[in-house]
């Protein structure tokens, strides 16, 4: 029983902010907005820091340019899934025609999800 109880006492401890910032964000729509906001930049920040190291092993496999591609999708892939947010591409089969440019205006700090979507 020692043990089990050693193990759900630092869960508890770290479930604690969860809780707090879940009550905040249902309370408050700004303060649902900050949660939110805090949330998606450092997913931003987590995925950065990590390609770091994507891109050193990509470089050394001989995919260099392949580097942006993979590093967009993942972090579609985290902060979609933290944030639950869907973005649907209308168009999507005319992205295969290669060359091809992209551009994005940057209205919004969103501009990179849907970049890596």
């Amino acid at each position: 029983m020692a043990f089990f109880i050693s193990l759900m006492k630092p869960l508890a401890y770290l479930s604690l902010p969860v809780f707090l910032l879940r009550s905040i964000a249902a309370s408050s729509p700004t303060g649902r907005y900050y949660i939110r906001q805090g949330v998606y930049v450092s997913s931003l920040v987590t995925v950065a820091a990590c390609s770091i190291v994507v891109a050193a092993g990509m470089s050394a496999m001989g995919q260099r340019f392949d580097v942006n591609f993979v590093v967009a999708r993942a972090f579609y892939a985290v902060t979609s899934r933290a944030l639950d947010i869907e973005i649907e591409v209308e168009g999507e089969e005319n992205l295969d025609q290669r060359p091809a440019v992209l551009m994005m205006n940057h209205q919004s700090m969103l501009d990179v999800l849907v970049v890596g979507r």
